[in-house]
């Protein structure tokens, strides 16, 4: 029962969802109403600078703005928009690592914004910790991004304003996807469908993360 023989998603809107645990799993999930999913996410690279970008702009003045809090608004505008709109908005590939999900693409489209003159890395002090942020040097493009991925991208920067790298890091640790991968393996999209608030046993996550393991192999 559980997730022990198959990972049961409980939607947001109260849909259930299922996926087989079989090997080279290739099936859609479609909630009723929704658009067709697919496990083939395309990553993006020019909107994923352009979000980096934009992301730095539009968080010029806020001092908690740093690479932690950083990689957990990218995380939360991508898996928002696959829950709603049932496709991420870069397509990045996000990790489990111990402060919270981070993109693997992140480096080498730092590396490649920074070489372009549009984005700067400022190194300071907060509070006796290091912080890196990094500084939009040009305006972003965001007409890359279709007028839902923009009301998602400007929701969730209003929603985590406020917070700092350690209340966003504490809030990512609740999302399941988070919680059922080990260290450094990729959170899956469809994690987006499962239900924070539900609680799994220590056997179920096991469970889960075999599952995960099998579709990410088969995958690969």
């Amino acid at each position: 029962t559980g997730l022990c023989d198959t990972l049961l998603i409980r939607t947001y809107n109260k849909l259930t969802l299922e996926i087989p645990r079989c090997r080279g799993f290739a099936g859609s999930l479609r909630p009723e109403g929704e658009t067709a999913m697919t496990t083939a996410i395309a990553y993006n690279d020019n909107k994923f600078c352009e979000l980096l970008v934009h992301v730095a702009y539009e968080s010029a003045g806020d001092l908690n703005f740093g690479k932690t809090k950083l990689n957990k608004i990218l995380y939360y505008i991508d898996f928002a928009a696959y829950r709603s709109l049932g496709a991420p908005v870069t397509g990045a590939t996000y990790q489990r690592r111990p402060y919270g999900p981070v993109p693997k693409e992140i480096p080498t489209a730092r590396a490649k914004l920074v070489a372009a003159g549009a984005l700067g890395l400022e190194v300071t002090d907060r509070f006796g910790f290091r912080q890196e942020r990094f500084v939009a040097i040009r305006r972003p493009d965001v007409s890359v991004f279709s007028a839902p991925e923009m009301q998602i991208i400007e929701d969730v920067l209003t929603e985590l304003r406020d917070m700092n790298g350690k209340d966003v890091s504490d809030l990512s640790h609740q999302a399941v996807g988070w919680r059922v991968a080990r260290d450094n393996e990729v959170i899956p999209y469809v994690s987006a469908f499962l239900d924070p608030n539900q609680d799994f046993t220590s056997d179920e996550i096991i469970r889960a993360q075999e599952i995960y393991a099998e579709l990410q192999g088969a995958a690969a």
